[in-house]
């Protein structure tokens, strides 16, 4: 004899397949459809901050996508992105208390995050923008990007005359541009090298780096700085 268990709950249902949404991929790939949308929409890109800087050699860990765009099309962009389902995330008090006009003039979508900001506020023009391939790792359909290398000295210093000593924006250009020359122009390892240290000048052979570092310089030539 056979015993049946009775009961009163409805029979189990077969569980329920989630569709898959855009952020189910990597941030790579999400960062790679989002830059195709916008070129295909017309809209030139110029990487900036950490983009920048990974391209001239330091060793930065991007945790933001920053992209310039022209300012009028801004709008535009931003539009872009939300329809493929990347939300507009507004800057918070605090991180526009911490990062100053970079939070408060970009436009932020969640990737993880990608921010755009009119090309107006890096001062850029377009002789000083070159094309090159986007520095994330992506698929060989997305287009080439522009890049202020090396006019993006030329346009952190430019920046810095807009604001006083102790704004928030200030501080973090200082510390790109220190950054940039301790890594791309000195070629240091380190990122810094302390000149009124003797020895240590001597260690990092600092004469000849600086040496070296104006020859780059000057190569840029007058008109394109």
């Amino acid at each position: 004899m056979s015993l049946a268990s009775l009961s009163s709950s409805p029979p189990a249902s077969p569980p329920k397949t989630r569709s898959r949404g855009i952020f189910d991929n990597d941030p790579e790939h999400v960062l790679d459809l989002a830059l195709s949308r916008l070129q295909a929409a017309g809209i030139k890109l110029v990487e900036w901050r950490d983009l920048v800087d990974k391209r001239m050699g330091v060793p930065a860990c991007i945790k933001n996508y920053s992209y310039l765009v022209p300012d009028a099309l801004v709008p535009q962009a931003s539009h872009v992105l939300t329809n493929l389902g990347l939300p507009f995330a507004p800057p918070t008090n605090f991180e526009i208390s911490v990062y100053g006009d970079f939070a408060a003039r970009g436009h932020s979508h969640r990737i993880t995050h990608s921010i755009q900001s009119g090309r107006s506020f890096a001062t850029l023009a377009d002789s000083e923008l070159e094309e090159g391939p986007p520095s994330h790792l992506c698929s060989p359909g997305c287009a080439p990007v522009l890049v202020p290398a090396p006019a993006v000295y030329a346009s952190i210093l430019r920046m810095m005359l807009q604001y006083d000593k102790f704004h928030p924006t200030m501080c973090i250009l200082q510390s790109q541009l220190s950054e940039l020359i301790g890594y791309h122009l000195l070629r240091s390892s380190d990122g810094y090298i302390d000149t009124g240290d003797e020895e240590e000048c001597a260690r990092w052979d600092v004469d000849r780096r600086v040496s070296d570092a104006f020859c780059i310089v000057l190569a840029w030539g007058v008109d394109e700085v």
